[in-house]
């Protein structure tokens, strides 16, 4: 009797024992399933850095750091010069849900551009050169990434600086072809960039050739609504305009960028769409041209002064 108290006394300390250590094992195994490790995933490593965008003699940077927060600076070239003045800043902080990029604005200094809310933008494409994104009024919009000059070492030692320039298209608008008569008109309102390869900064840039412009009109007007009703037949789109585009800049077209597409029956939305697209009228020029008649009369007046 005194064994079989001995042994119940013996195993149950031993078997309570077991048992915790089995829920010890068993807990430790749950948190390491529930808390997995934590990876940046590819769209956030991506995101990070500096993007820039290029209308009406206007560059936007924006800036989204690792730590949440971004800021943009809306700065202005001038129409004779490559001074670039600075004309307000927004801050905030963003986030990635679902392909979304949501982006709170806490300050701005641009309510036209950046309005203090949130803001919550499907992100339709990203690499490491550029992000389209689609806002809540439906526009696609393409910032690129803001690094372009680079600086490469030749065989002497020499640094040369090097640039990959951009040449702004003024804005396209093309009836798109129908199937049938009946079908209401469409009309493809694109604002496009052609990007060049490297080269010096002491090099010529190409200009655009009327020709190239004509090329490109004549194969968008043969697009149908079915063209470039998605932005993956889009991307075609841009392939072949960068084909066509290439023997007019004599093969140093890398790629057409798209900065603003639009597809609208609306002629009014058209109308909007050329006016907020098209660069501003140089009026510098005019200025100058002013004062040049301004001193070609005092010239002649004080020649009649002295013919009298």
């Amino acid at each position: 009797m005194n064994k079989k108290r001995f042994a119940v006394n013996y195993l149950v300390p031993v078997l309570l024992w077991i048992f915790c250590l089995i829920q010890i094992i068993c807990c430790n195994d749950i948190k390491a399933e529930d808390t997995p490790e934590t990876k940046v995933s590819p769209t956030v490593e991506l995101l990070l850095g500096s993007w820039s965008r290029y209308n009406n003699r206007v560059y936007t940077l924006l800036i989204i750091r690792a730590n949440g927060n971004w800021s943009s600076d809306l700065r202005v070239e001038g129409a004779t010069s490559k001074i670039i003045e600075r004309k307000g800043e927004a801050t905030g902080t963003w986030s990635i849900e679902d392909n979304k990029l949501i982006m709170k604005v806490l300050t701005s200094e641009m309510e036209d551009v950046w309005a203090i809310g949130e803001l919550t933008l499907e992100i339709v494409e990203i690499d490491n050169k550029v992000l389209t994104l689609k806002y809540p009024n439906s526009r696609i919009i393409t910032w690129k990434k803001a690094s372009v000059v680079k600086k490469e070492k030749k065989a002497e030692g020499e640094v040369v600086t090097t640039i990959s320039p951009t040449i702004t298209i003024k804005p396209i608008v093309v009836n798109l072809n129908k199937i049938s008569s009946n079908d209401k008109d469409r009309y493809l309102c694109l604002a496009l960039e052609v990007q060049l390869q490297e080269m010096d900064t002491t090099a010529i840039v190409p200009k655009l050739h009327p020709r190239a412009l004509d090329a490109a009109i004549l194969f968008l007007s043969s697009l149908m609504y079915n063209d470039v009703k998605t932005f993956d037949e889009m991307k075609v789109v841009t392939q072949k305009l960068t084909k066509i585009l290439n023997p007019y800049f004599d093969g140093m077209v890398t790629d057409v960028i798209l900065n603003h597409i639009m597809v609208s029956s609306s002629v009014d939305k058209v109308d909007e769409f050329i006016i907020e697209h098209s660069p501003p009228p140089v009026l510098e020029n005019k200025a100058g041209e002013g004062a040049d008649k301004g001193k070609e009369e005092e010239k002649k007046k004080e020649a009649d002064k002295e013919k009298k």
